[in-house]
């Protein structure tokens, strides 16, 4: 049960990178259906099958949201590295 749902969670960082967060639910089905085929496959109780998907879904759902903060930190520090560069510029820059 914790490989799917750190997979899931490494793909949640991923999707934070690059979309938006109606994107999650084509992944959430999709993610729904091979848990289930894969626990289904695998012969286990049903209760055990609904607990992995469930993992892999909040794995996922928390991925996106770390990514998505991950995603604003990198954001606040490239903003603040191109204010402080605004500053030095008109200082550096020599009278003709």
């Amino acid at each position: 049960m914790l490989t799917p749902a750190l997979v899931s969670l490494l793909i949640g960082l991923a999707l934070a990178q690059r979309f938006k967060v109606l994107s999650l639910i084509p992944v959430i089905l999709l993610t729904l259906l091979f848990a289930l085929t894969a626990e289904v496959s695998a012969a286990n109780a049903a209760w055990t099958s609904a607990l992995t998907a469930a993992d892999a879904i909040a794995g996922l759902q928390v991925g996106y949201l770390l990514g998505i903060g991950l995603r604003q930190l990198t954001l606040i520090a490239r903003a603040h590295r191109l204010r402080a560069v605004s500053r030095l510029l008109p200082s550096q820059r020599r009278a003709p």
